[in-house]
């Protein structure tokens, strides 16, 4: 009597727990045993609970913010975990724990001046190279764990390529935290002469934000870029190419080219024999002796990595073409291209095209007339794969840069709009795990109940 009595009662707590606290069991998400670390073995089927409240958030629920300590998922309800929590599927604005509300450390560069450097245009969509005959290949959303192999090949190939770097995306962490194993990557890539640009902090869409929101989007990337490398860049991809005319006026404020592209390879679709036969056919639509072309991949895709690059050097070498940076295009001289973190001036530091490699960097910086020492040692942190694999990374549908454009490109560019069906962490196995999973134990309770 006793242990039937004792059955009906975890029944009955079961059953109330999985309809009172609805999670999701999600196998994509991110791991707080850290199943993914170096050494452990991961469990077969291995996943974590998201915990999702019951309360909406979001434009869809009257612009409804959620508690201090949840996140505003990409479905509009609060909740916890990388689904609800990571950029850039997660809305900040109805999320206060979102991760791109997050702010690195390092020094802050609000107060840094701003005087237009050059003659390249500001508060303009920049499309086009400048000199014929050369593509800039340029790598958005990363760095991600893909970046270093890339380097190689790049460095192998003796070419150099332009890097918009995104701050804290896909629940890869801040970039300038030393554990990720990211800050010694990025010095890597700037040594090796390659162009550091800024594609925001988290990745968000410009034009749907306040200028406040905007402006954290670009100084909390500034100083995550200032606190690895003693400097910050003047040129900033908006991601998804969105920037209205109240960004693009933003973004000229703050001293940014923002640097767009004429060639959409589209690879982020995985369809690589499009993408290849995109950026071919844009090779082949002019002659290099009249134009230079400016061509969009993403080095978190593995195969854009290990196959795409590859074939992207290969080809505009065939067709005559030559590859240049993205400041190159612009005939602007590498002094431009970043600016000094506390003058406000154009950076003259070591070198741009420096072919030693370093792991460390001893940089000074200073705001507020504070001189703060920002030292980075040698580390052997490696990148870490997102948990969801390249999916985590989202996306949000974005509109075209509507004003201010440089230029028209001509030739086949396949652009097209990301979809809202990719966003968030990768898809989520059940709505109500939580639900299933009482229902489970109830009816292996009651089996066990009645064979007894």
């Amino acid at each position: 009597m006793y242990v039937r009595l004792i059955a009906a009662v975890l029944v009955s707590v079961i059953s109330t727990y999985a309809h009172a606290v609805d999670e999701d069991w999600n196998t994509n998400a991110s791991d707080p045993l850290d199943w993914s670390s170096a050494g452990s073995k991961k469990p077969l089927g291995h996943g974590v609970l998201e915990t999702r409240s019951t309360t909406t958030c979001g434009p869809s629920a009257n612009n409804a913010v959620c508690a201090s300590n949840l996140c505003c998922g990409p479905n509009g309800v609060c909740g916890t975990g990388s689904y609800y929590c990571a950029a850039p599927s997660c809305l900040f604005q109805y999320g206060p724990a979102c991760d791109a509300n997050q702010t690195p450390t390092g020094v802050n560069t609000t107060s840094v001046p701003r005087p237009k450097l050059g003659s390249t245009q500001y508060g303009v969509s920049i499309r086009d190279c400048g000199i014929p005959g050369k593509v800039a290949l340029t790598f958005d959303d990363g760095p991600y764990i893909y970046t270093s192999a890339l380097l190689d090949i790049l460095k192998e190939k003796g070419v150099k390529a332009t890097f918009f770097l995104v701050g804290n995306n896909g629940g890869k962490g801040q970039i300038n935290d030393p554990k990720t194993g990211y800050p010694a990557l990025i010095q890597r890539m700037y040594n090796e002469g390659h162009q550091v640009g800024s594609h925001t902090w988290s990745h968000a869409d410009l034009s749907t934000l306040t200028r406040q929101q905007r402006y954290d989007q670009v100084v909390k990337n500034e100083i995550a870029l200032t606190d690895i490398l003693g400097f910050f860049p003047t040129y900033l991809r908006p991601p998804y190419e969105s920037c209205n005319a109240d960004c693009l006026n933003d973004l000229k404020d703050l001293g940014y080219h923002v640097a767009n592209y004429d060639i959409d390879t589209l690879d982020w679709q995985g369809d690589y024999t499009r993408s290849q036969s995109i950026f071919s056919s844009n090779l082949k639509s002019a002659s290099p002796s009249a134009r230079g072309f400016i061509s969009l991949a993403h080095d978190i895709h593995d195969k854009t990595v290990h196959i795409f690059a590859a074939y992207m050097i290969d080809t505009l070498l065939a067709a005559g073409y030559t590859t240049a940076l993205y400041g190159e295009c612009m005939n602007d001289p590498p002094a431009n291209w970043y600016r000094n973190s506390t003058t406000g001036e154009p950076y003259t530091g070591a070198s741009h095209n420096t072919s030693t490699a370093s792991n460390a960097k001893s940089v000074s910086v200073s705001s507020n007339s504070t001189t703060t020492s920002i030292t980075h040692s040698s580390t052997t942190a490696t990148p870490s794969a997102v948990v969801g694999g390249e999916g985590a990374f989202g996306s949000r549908t974005g509109n075209a840069t509507v004003s201010g454009t440089n230029g028209t490109a001509s030739g086949t560019n396949g652009t097209a709009t990301k979809s809202q069906a990719t966003s968030g962490m990768g898809l989520k196995s059940s709505e109500t795990a939580g639900t299933f999973f009482g229902m489970g134990l109830t009816w292996a309770i009651l089996s066990w109940l009645f064979w007894i």
